[in-house]
C-alpha cells in the first residue's frame, strides 16, 4: 500500500510507505545518523591521525590497512532534481544509487546495494537492499530482481527505488569512484564512524559500476589540490574530544555532495542549465552573508557533552 501526499516543501508528490519495519527487522537496511563533513588537506590529516589512536580503531569490514575502493553509480531524472534539492537546501530529499565494494586482490569482497539516501532535517538515513550487481542495476531499471529472496522490509525499499525511477524518471547520470580509509570507535557502545575519501573521481560515460572500477581516464578527478573529504558519522553527540581534535586541527565542517560537485564540472545537462558566472555570484553572496553572520565561526569549534 502506498499513500500520496504533498509535503509542504515538496514540489511533487513524495510517497510514504506505511507499517514501517521494527528496528530490529530493519537494522541491517536502514543507517539513520547525523553526517558532518570536511574538506581537508593531507597536513590536517596527518594532524587528526596524530591524536585518533587513543580513541579509534581501523573498520573490521575495511580489510587491511582500513582501506578499501567505493564506487557509485548515481540516478537523477533530466531536470537535475537531485542536484537541484541539494543546491536549495530541501529540508526532505533523495537520492538513489547503486554502490559497489571490493578490492581486485580479494581483501575486501564484492558486494553491492540499492541504496537511497534520504536527508531528512539533518539526519542522513540510508536505506539499502544488498543484492548481486546485476540485479540490482534491474531494480534501478524499474524492474523487479530475479533468482533472489526478498522479505518485506526488502522489498519496500525496492518499491521506494522504483518509485524514483518511474515516477520520477530518474536514469543512470555519473559514475563515482574513490579511495576510503574507515575507522570506528574503540568503545563498543559507540557507533561513531570517521573516513578519509581520497582520489575522488568521476565519469558520465560507461554507466556499468564494478568493483575496484578504475575505467577512468585522465583528469577525472575532483579534487586536483590533493584534498580530501573527512567524514565524521554518529546517531548521537559528536564526542568531545573529537571536536576539540578537529578544532585544533583548523577543520571547517562545510556541505558538500561528491554528486554535486561531479555535475558542476562534467555534466554538460546542469552546465546548459548554469549561466556562465553563477558561481562567482553564488560565491559573492555566501560571501556576504558570512560577514555579517553573527553565526559565522573561523573553524569547527568544540562543544563539551
Amino acid at each position: 500500500m502506498r499513500i500520496d501526499l504533498r509535503g509542504a516543501h515538496d514540489e511533487k508528490p513524495r510517497v510514504v510507505f506505511p507499517n514501517e519495519p521494527s528496528l530490529s527487522e530493519y537494522v541491517s537496511l536502514r543507517i539513520d545518523r547525523f553526517e558532518m563533513k570536511f574538506a581537508i588537506t593531507s597536513a590536517q590529516r596527518a594532524a587528526l591521525m596524530a591524536q585518533f589512536g587513543s580513541f579509534l580503531r581501523a573498520d573490521e569490514n575495511a580489510g587491511d590497512g582500513a582501506r578499501y575502493p567505493v564506487v557509485s553509480l548515481y540516478y537523477d531524472n533530466a531536470e537535475r532534481d537531485c542536484y537541484w534539492e541539494k543546491a536549495r537546501s530541501l529540508p526532505s530529499r533523495r537520492k538513489l544509487r547503486v554502490r559497489v565494494y571490493g578490492s581486485r586482490d580479494g581483501a575486501v569482497p564484492a558486494s553491492s546495494f540499492v541504496e537511497i539516501k534520504h536527508k531528512c532535517d539533518g539526519r542522513g538515513v540510508k536505506r539499502r537492499v544488498l543484492l548481486p550487481l546485476e540485479q540490482a542495476l534491474r531494480v534501478c531499471e524499474g524492474l523487479q530482481p530475479e533468482g533472489v529472496t526478498l522479505g518485506e522490509p526488502q522489498r519496500r525499499i525496492i518499491a521506494e527505488a522504483h518509485d524514483l525511477v518511474l515516477r520520477r524518471n530518474f536514469r543512470p547520470v555519473v559514475v563515482m569512484r574513490y579511495d576510503r580509509t574507515a575507522y570506528a570507535a574503540l568503545d563498543t557502545e559507540s557507533d561513531l564512524r570517521v573516513t578519509f575519501d581520497e582520489g575522488i573521481r568521476a565519469r558520465l560515460d560507461r554507466l556499468e559500476p564494478e568493483p575496484d572500477d578504475r575505467h577512468f581516464s585522465a583528469g577525472s578527478e575532483l579534487n586536483t589540490d590533493g584534498t580530501m573529504v573527512m567524514e565524521v558519522k554518529v546517531t548521537g553527540c559528536i564526542p568531545y574530544w573529537l571536536s576539540r581534535t578537529i578544532a585544533a586541527a583548523g577543520c571547517r565542517m562545510q556541505s558538500h555532495s561528491k554528486y554535486s560537485t561531479a555535475l558542476e564540472g562534467r555534466d554538460p545537462v546542469l552546465r546548459a542549465m548554469l549561466s556562465p558566472n553563477w558561481r562567482a555570484r553564488a560565491a559573492a553572496a555566501v560571501e556576504k552573508i558570512t560577514e555579517f553572520s553573527p553565526m559565522t565561526v573561523p573553524a569547527f569549534s568544540p562543544v563539551a557533552g
